[in-house]
């Protein structure tokens, strides 16, 4: 009885990377660019960053209860005199 070979995988190219193994033409490109060696993560765009301290302040917040009481007030109003 013979045994058969296993089929040996060859060696993970400079290309692939990830879980899927998906091909990434510019991964070494990536990692020789990256002085640190820490994965590259994408800047947040101005406008989002700008958007998230505004909701983020004080005032927006308050803003924020204000008309969620009203909301709650005008609701209970209408459940209360509707037969």
């Amino acid at each position: 009885m013979s045994r058969r070979s296993q089929r040996e995988w060859p060696p993970p190219t400079p290309g692939r990377r990830g879980p899927g193994r998906s091909y990434d033409p510019f991964y070494e490109f990536e990692r020789v660019a990256r002085d640190d060696g820490k994965p590259y993560v994408r800047p947040e765009p101005k406008a989002e960053v700008r958007l998230l301290a505004l909701l983020g302040s004080k005032t927006a917040v308050a803003i924020m209860w204000c008309l969620l009481l009203v909301v709650v007030a005008v609701l209970l109003w209408l459940l209360i005199t509707r037969p």
